[in-house]
């Protein structure tokens, strides 16, 4: 303001000497070139007072993050001020002290943030020089103005990736689906820290349990480049695909090449079983999983190849309807029959195993033979009742069938016998840690407790985080041997209405040809007695080594022939609520009732003793059956498998997925990782102090 005014000054003189030094014509221009200049000098001083004003205040706001010890306005620098009153600047310039964190992203984003807020605009980083300890931040023009922010969860995860990886790591490019951050790519110079593969495991375990969603890590070691993205979204029920029609004419010529397809992985990669690599599958899970579905699907394409197939089936309904099956030679439901078919399948293989020995075949001269052993915990519960009704002096403590079993399953491989054992949880009570060993293609259904997934996979965290709501998700073997998340293939309704759309696919799966004619097994009868007395009934050999017989010759005993009395019977009357009651029309309906009138006795009379029949208490009925009341546990000792509230009271439960971590973007927090019973998932900062409500399954014997 002084040089103004001595310039309007100099040019009031201007006006009024110059008639005195003779230049009368200099009046009016010394005039108005020292007003009009003094005014300019004015203006243009006050406003760059204003800016220096904000270079100040900005310079005072960014100070702590800088780590400088003295104020000095070298440290700041602006440039290429718009012409606005007081303007802003287009460049600025910043110093910053050696020990500030210019390795932290979120220190870029806090600069930005006061920057933002002291000019009232938006600035980005142009350029950063961390050897020159310099930063320069450019205003984001009108033309870039509606571009958005990155979201915080980049923010976020770019801040653990640095952490994680170190001062090397570098975003080159990212995804994005609106706001939400679906996939980053990193370079970085660390190829020695993190060629252990646990030190990645880590890694990718901690950006998972940061970051809403389930997340995983790509690994390029060669390019020193990782890929983070959001897992893909298994599909909620995949139909079993028809598949072109397989020759069947000889059946060893293609043996090693047959893959039966079980399930799609998240890639949509096929899980396949490869019998004549992984001779024996083991398929477990609890009712509603879609185990049955899955032992279907195996069934239907096994046959497609034109191998036989022998059914036991422990519930006795389960595969009752694929007596009719191409290729399905017997469906074995009653506890005889089951003890009878196991037997043959067990001489059958001794029976080539003595051929080979006599070196009258080889192995390759063997037709393959797959074997269903549905429910074995079942089967071996009913085994047991049944055995101890029928044995006599001389018999085994055991019934020798089991035994049978466990040789089948340690040595049918070379005799091309393969099984495919079903059950509901592989307990070591009858599945010793040999004879499950021995299943090497293995399909746990629906979530595991972490004592199931110990004697399945080895692992007390994998398969425990599945969804309940999904019908046919699984833990499945892949061909490298890892389990990994699939959703397997469904079935079609083998009753599907013809025309309909499952009654379409079931034709497409259907084998075209039956190689192998149906088989029935020749009930054992007592023997007479010549005194005249009373006939000896069957024993437990006398089962075991009955009589089989082609169907056809034997349509007395073919529930499906119309002979064996089955044909009169009317099922709609039978199933009635009029029979449930124990009232009907005809003798046949009262008689078929009497079984289900004992068993409702028996649960009037559990229902008095206040128990379920299933041994658990007809009260303590909920929802998560299989977990323990809820205790008070830390955040920081959460594990996976536990059930935790997202909001309390709501009643509603997750499953932990990932093991929780340190958040490494509030210091102080644990990030948990959980996933909903629909398969949605995200993540929760709880404080490292915090007590929450966990419910944890139950332990097993």
């Amino acid at each position: 303001m002084r040089d103004a005014a001595l310039f309007a000054v100099a040019g009031v003189a201007g006006f009024g000497a110059a008639p005195l030094v003779g230049y009368p014509g200099l009046e009016l221009p010394s005039l108005l070139v020292g007003v009009g200049g003094g005014a300019a000098l004015a203006v243009t001083g006050q406003r760059a007072k204003r800016r220096r004003d904000l270079e100040d205040k900005v310079l005072e706001a960014l100070a702590p993050l800088l780590g400088v010890r003295h104020l000095d306005r070298r440290i700041v620098k602006t440039t290429k001020w718009t012409n606005r009153w007081p303007g802003l600047p287009a460049r600025v310039r910043i110093h910053y002290a050696p020990g500030a964190p210019d390795n932290d992203p979120m220190w870029k984003s806090e600069i930005l943030a006061v920057l933002n807020s002291r000019l009232l605009a938006r600035y980005e980083v142009a350029r950063h020089e961390p050897r020159r300890c310099t930063i320069w931040l450019a205003l984001v023009t009108k033309d870039r103005a509606e571009e958005k922010e990155p979201p915080y969860s980049q923010v976020r995860a770019e801040r653990a990736i640095t952490e994680l990886i170190g001062p090397t790591a570098k975003v080159t490019s990212t995804e994005l689906e609106g706001d939400e951050l679906r996939a980053l790519t990193v370079s970085h110079q660390a190829g020695a820290k993190l060629a252990a593969s646990g030190y990645r495991n880590r890694i990718e375990r901690v950006i998972s349990t940061m970051m809403p969603g389930r997340w995983r890590a790509v690994w390029d070691l060669e390019g020193d480049e990782v890929r983070f993205e959001v897992r893909p979204s298994l599909p909620s029920s995949v139909w079993l695909p028809p598949r072109a029609p397989e020759d069947t004419d000889d059946l060893l010529r293609n043996y090693r090449q047959v893959k039966i397809p079980c399930a799609v992985d998240e890639d949509g990669r096929e899980i396949l079983w490869y019998p004549a690599r992984v001779p024996q599958a083991m398929l477990t899970g609890g009712t509603g999983t879609g185990k049955t579905s899955t032992a279907h699907a195996l069934l239907g394409q096994i046959t497609q190849f034109g191998w036989p197939v022998w059914v036991l089936d422990a519930k006795r309904v389960e595969f009752l309807d694929f007596r009719t099956w191409p290729n399905v030679q017997i469906v074995a439901g009653s506890i005889p029959q089951q003890v009878a078919l196991i037997r043959r399948v067990w001489e059958l293989m001794e029976y080539r195993y003595q051929l080979i020995e006599e070196g009258k075949a080889t192995v390759n001269d063997f037709e393959p033979l797959v074997v269903f052993l549905d429910e074995f915990a079942e089967f071996r519960s009913n085994l047991f009742e049944w055995y101890a009704q029928i044995k006599v002096k001389g018999d085994p403590t055991k019934p020798p069938t089991l035994a049978e079993v466990a040789s089948l399953a340690r040595k049918a491989r070379t005799a091309r016998i393969h099984l495919v054992l079903s059950t509901q949880r592989p307990d070591a009570e009858f599945l010793g840690g040999e004879m499950r060993d021995n299943f090497g293609f293995r399909i746990s259904m629906g979530r595991l407790s972490p004592q199931g997934a110990m004697m399945m996979w080895e692992n007390p965290a994998v398969g425990v985080s599945l969804p309940r709501a999904r019908t046919g998700r699984a833990t499945a073997t892949h061909e490298d041997g890892k389990p990994v998340e699939v959703q397997c293939y469904r079935f079609p309704d083998i009753n599907a209405e013809e025309g309909s759309e499952e009654g379409q696919l079931l034709e497409a799966i259907r084998p075209i040809e039956a190689r192998w004619p149906r088989l029935l097994i020749v009930p054992p009868e007592g023997e007479v007695d010549l005194d005249g007395g009373e006939p000896t009934p069957p024993t437990f050999r006398d089962y075991a080594r009955a009589t089989w017989d082609l169907a056809e010759n034997r349509p007395d005993l073919d529930p499906l022939s119309g002979a064996a009395g089955t044909d009169s019977v009317d099922g709609r009357a039978l199933s009635s609520t009029m029979a449930s009651l124990g009232i009907g029309p005809t003798d046949a309906v009262e008689a078929s009732c009497r079984p289900h009138l004992r068993l409702v006795e028996a649960l009037e009379q559990s229902a008095a003793e206040g128990e379920h029949p299933s041994g658990t208490a007809w009260t303590d009925l909920d929802e998560y059956v299989g977990y323990a009341p809820p205790v008070g546990c830390s955040a920081r000792d959460l594990i996976v498998g536990d059930l935790i509230q997202i909001e309390d009271g709501t009643g509603e439960w997750v499953v932990i997925d990932e093991p929780p971590e340190e958040d490494l973007a509030a210091p102080g927090l644990i990030a948990v990782s959980w996933r909903g019973d629909g398969d949605e998932s995200g993540s929760i900062s709880l404080p490292d102090d915090n007590y929450i409500d966990v419910r944890r399954p139950e332990e097993t014997a």
